[in-house]
């Protein structure tokens, strides 16, 4: 296997077992301890932060179920374009829980070296889940 589909195979692991099967410990296992998240201001940092993170995530949605629709690897880094369908059951930009089933999409640039995640930096189109929770005007 090229070190391309390698690094695809651990983003993929992500995906799947860390936000489909809800197997937090697997972030041991494929995120780096030096692992840095953009996507948030000050970004998450090592592995406690992404644990962390999911956490947070699953304080809020359940039944989160995230889809890659595209995965390009090129050499350390891996693209994935990718859609979330989740349910509301915990506060969110201030709205309380509706349990309303919602749909996210983003896309997410990761590198990727010796099968781990080294960092993320995230590209989400927030408008129509916050549309769906009445956060914002349609």
């Amino acid at each position: 296997m090229s070190t391309e589909a390698e690094n695809k195979a651990v983003v993929r692991r992500f995906y799947e077992e860390v936000f489909n099967q809800k197997r937090e410990e697997v972030i041991d296992e494929i995120v780096s301890p030096d692992y840095v998240d953009y996507g948030h201001n000050p970004p998450g940092r090592g592995r406690e932060g992404a644990k962390q993170d999911f956490r947070g995530a699953g304080a809020v949605f359940s039944d989160t179920h995230f889809t890659i629709d595209d995965l390009i690897a090129t050499g350390d880094q891996v693209i994935a374009r990718w859609t979330g369908t989740l349910t509301h059951t915990g506060e969110f930009a201030g709205v309380p829980a509706t349990n309303k089933s919602l749909k996210l999409e983003g896309i997410s640039i990761y590198r990727v070296a010796n099968g781990q995640i080294l960092e993320t930096r995230n590209g989400v189109n927030w408008m129509p889940l916050l549309q769906g929770l009445g956060a914002i005007a349609g």
